[in-house]
């Protein structure tokens, strides 16, 4: 295995760590601290506490994006990586003394560790790429990733058949924590400068062989002094304004919507659906097992798959377009539209069954997992000359976009929430085809100058 590839396994694998114990904990954390606001009211713990800790996890991720890229210029992608996960730790960590002002202020932690990981993880990902490997890459790290879903709902079920939620809730959050600490290990021990394993320096039983890097070198041997925080925060606002980012942005909006519901919103909507009482808090589990299964089968269908298929981006975006819009309406019809903000058991046009729930936690996962992938091989390709700030963006409006939605959906009902997601889908759909459309005019425009060179 090339070395390159190596470390791609690599860093998926750590991020399959944090974020089995990250999204396994999601998913639970409305059912689990409302459990809390009945059981232990002296920790200040309220049945919205949950919508209201995620919201500011993604409030701090938005606004630390503004700053991030001059931090992961200064300490490296690898480096970033490592402090970022480290919030993710603290905030776990809060869980084993939990009171209303320690969760808030885990949240606010890892909000900000979450904006250095992410741009972090981008800018590792873009200079251990060759190229045309981009896509390839970001589908086995996502692949990777959200096997999390499926580990996690493993011990899920594990631990729910001898007790419940409130039951276990330490025995949880311990095991949270450690699983992330070895994936914080796994951080460590990647390499320092990924590019050396793309340039050929330590590939010398390849070196007649060599692809070009997705990044050209004269950046990556860049010396120009780093640049100010006033300066960072400019050249980011430059390039938000760039027609092509500027379409990107509202993809960048739709995926912190369509997260928030998956990962959030969906599973506590099924945790108070009375019909589904019979399963009690299996539901959750066997739901998130179906979501990591869809993300799983998307980073294939983008990875080894859509090469063989010859499935190309625009094909890859249909696809998830039209399984977001089946989720949705099925959502729509087999949900009460009052679960978002309590137990209920109002008349649903579809009879909700555990299989029908399944049916849309593939969907979500495998929709979701095709557009993430497309949006990092967008960015890839569209700013591999500035990664970081590129990919800041991104989660800065990703992340801005689930605050918003975390927060209304602790008082907006079910198909308000949906017909939102309807058309975010729609146009992201049309304004990511505009930049696909753009991206293929700027290379055929640069080959043409070049054969006329010639």
């Amino acid at each position: 295995m090339r070395r390159d590839l190596f470390t791609v396994v690599q860093l998926g694998a750590s991020f399959a760590f944090i974020f089995s114990a990250f999204n396994s904990q999601g998913l639970i954390e409305v059912a689990v601290l409302r459990r809390k606001a009945e059981t232990a009211p002296e920790t200040g713990i309220t049945t919205n506490s949950g919508y209201y800790s995620l919201s500011i996890i993604y409030f701090f991720f938005t606004f630390f994006n503004l700053v991030v890229p001059s931090i992961v210029k200064k300490l490296g992608s690898k480096w970033s990586q490592i402090i970022g996960a480290s919030g993710y730790l603290f905030f776990m960590v809060t869980f084993l003394n939990l009171n209303v002002y320690l969760l808030y202020f885990g949240s606010a932690v890892l909000g900000a560790g979450a904006a250095l990981l992410w741009a972090g993880n981008g800018c590792y990902l873009v200079e251990i790429s060759r190229k045309n490997k981009m896509e390839r890459n970001s589908g086995i790290m996502w692949a990777m990733l959200q096997s999390s879903m499926i580990t996690g709902g493993i011990f899920l079920i594990y631990v729910l058949r001898s007790g419940d939620l409130s039951n276990s809730f330490t025995f949880i959050y311990v095991v949270f924590s450690a699983v992330i600490a070895v994936g914080i290990l796994v951080l460590i021990f990647m390499p320092n400068n990924p590019a050396q394993y793309v340039s050929g320096q330590q590939n010398e039983e390849i070196e007649n062989n060599l692809e070009e890097p997705l990044i050209p070198s004269e950046i990556l041997e860049s010396t120009a002094p780093p640049q100010s925080l006033g300066e960072q925060v400019r050249s980011m606002l430059a390039m938000s304004l760039t027609p092509n980012m500027l379409s990107l942005s509202v993809l960048f909006v739709y995926s912190g919507l369509e997260m928030t519901f998956y990962t959030g919103v969906y599973t506590s909507c099924l945790s108070a659906t009375q019909a589904l009482k019979t399963f009690s808090d299996l539901v959750i589990p066997y739901n998130a097992l179906l979501i990591g299964a869809g993300q799983i089968c998307g980073g294939i269908v983008t990875g080894a798959l859509g090469k063989a298929l010859k499935l190309r981006s625009q094909h890859i975006v249909f696809l998830a377009f039209v399984g977001h819009m089946i989720a949705f309406i099925l959502a729509y019809l087999s949900l009460p539209n009052d679960s978002t903000v309590h137990s209920t058991d109002a008349p649903t046009i579809l009879a909700p069954t555990l299989n029908l729930t399944l049916i849309i936690s593939f969907l979500l996962g495998i929709s979701d997992a095709l557009w993430q992938t497309q949006i990092y091989v967008t960015i890839g390709a569209a700013f591999k000359d500035d990664p970081v700030n590129a990919f800041a963006i991104f989660k800065f409006f990703q992340s801005m976009a689930a605050c918003v939605s975390f927060f209304y959906s602790s008082f907006l009902f079910l198909s308000s929430q949906l017909l939102i997601l309807v058309v975010g889908c729609i146009a992201s759909t049309l304004f990511f085809l505009k930049v696909k459309l753009s991206i293929q005019e700027t290379i055929g425009g640069i080959e043409a100058v070049r054969e006329r060179e010639i």
